[in-house]
């Protein structure tokens, strides 16, 4: 019986050492892209924006990193992928908008970005629509520089 149970802990034990080596070879999809970093300096047309959400080709996702307000003017710090070759903006909402507008849908314009991994500076400026009763927040990015 004690045969049996060294074995089997023995063969557990592998199986275990096999998964983790398994784990530590196969990069994650995060990883398979390397990073760059996006400054972004965001206006509202009704105040301080709160929030950043970033799209460059694979849905809307809030990116990490880091930001700062000056007067009516948030400044992201933030990582994108390194393979983007546009970006789109948005923003949770804006002080002074009004509450119809927090969950509405983004009607925007996105920039064309070099791929690579030098920084990109860009300007972003959100304003609202009432286009016929169809809400929409519109933000707009414009690429001012590489660095």
């Amino acid at each position: 019986m004690t045969m049996t149970v060294r074995r089997r802990a023995t063969a557990f034990g592998s199986a275990v050492a096999t998964l983790l080596l398994f784990a530590a070879a196969v990069p994650s999809p995060a990883a398979a892209d390397t990073m760059r970093t996006l400054n972004l300096a965001l206006g509202c047309a009704t105040g301080l924006p709160y929030g950043l959400y970033v799209n460059n080709g694979s849905g809307w996702y809030a990116p990490n990193g880091s930001s700062f307000a000056s007067g009516t003017t948030k400044y992201f710090t933030v990582s994108i992928p390194a393979s983007a070759s546009s970006i789109a903006i948005d923003t949770v909402y804006c002080d002074g908008e009004d509450s119809a507008y927090y969950n509405v849908g983004w009607s925007g314009r996105s920039a064309g970005i070099t791929p690579g991994t030098s920084t990109v500076n860009a300007n972003g400026y959100c304003e609202f629509d009432d286009y016929y009763g169809q809400l929409s927040r519109e933000c707009t990015v414009s690429i001012a520089s590489y660095s």
